[in-house]
């Protein structure tokens, strides 16, 4: 794959994830930094369309319409179709602020476990061969989008470190070594209300509030990535 494509395809899907793309960011540093310039950029644009709408939004556009002069009296059809189309457009917004808004989701805590096994399994095949002797300043520069930072230095080895598309989010992905096999973390906006412990595909999980943000933690069957988080969230702290 050339440089022209490679920015094609993260530009047109900044969360996009095949092998032959994970190659690509993983082979250049170069590649690496755009990824995370444009997964930056993507998070920035999604928080700016996160807008308050008016709970009155329908009734301030019916009065506007209403205060219109020198205008033709609209027939009975044509008033009902403006306030349909009113109706429909303040409707419309607020579904938009809804689906912006993963913290209303009733099955959030299954969503983010489904999620993180998901994104576990496809990986493995490249995470699992990859040893980057990642340090803890490096840790706390990815973590800088979703303002937060470890205080301490990272007490695990650390194999990978990036941003991945997680769901419809982005998250800082990292693989660290724990007491029966490599650890998957992953740290994701999306809000959850409290810890919850998981068992999927043979694995371990579990998701732990940080904030207004979620840890997700991801090891073998019988790993206890509950303790793990407990003692990870204790040294997390939101930028100030």
């Amino acid at each position: 794959m050339d440089d022209l494509e490679f920015r094609r395809r993260i530009m047109s899907d900044p969360k996009t994830r095949d092998e032959e793309l994970l190659n690509a960011i993983a082979s250049s540093e170069q590649n690496a930094k755009f990824t995370d310039d444009i997964l930056s950029l993507d998070a920035r644009i999604e928080q700016a369309m996160r807008i308050d709408v008016p709970d009155n939004l329908a009734d301030k556009i019916l009065f506007n319409q209403s205060g219109e002069t020198n205008v033709v009296r609209p027939t009975f059809a044509k008033r009902s179709f403006a306030i349909a189309a009113s109706v429909a457009f303040a409707v419309g917004v607020l579904v938009g602020q809804f689906n912006l808004t993963p913290e209303i989701v009733s099955s959030a805590h299954a969503s983010l476990a489904d999620t993180a096994v998901k994104h576990v399994i496809d990986e493995r095949p490249f995470t699992d061969k990859l040893d980057e002797q990642v340090q803890s300043s490096q840790i706390n520069t990815k973590l800088t989008p979703f303002a937060y930072q470890f205080t301490e230095t990272f007490p695990y080895h650390v194999y990978y470190l990036n941003h991945c598309g997680f769901g419809g989010n982005n998250a800082l992905h990292m693989v660290f070594q724990g007491e029966k096999g490599r650890i998957t973390l992953f740290i994701t906006d999306v809000s959850s209300d409290q810890s919850v412990n998981f068992h999927e595909n043979k694995l371990s999980g579990a998701v732990m509030p940080i904030g207004s943000a979620s840890m997700i933690l991801v090891g073998e069957e019988g790993e206890n990535v509950t303790d793990i988080a407990k003692q990870l969230s204790k040294i997390i702290k939101p930028l100030s």
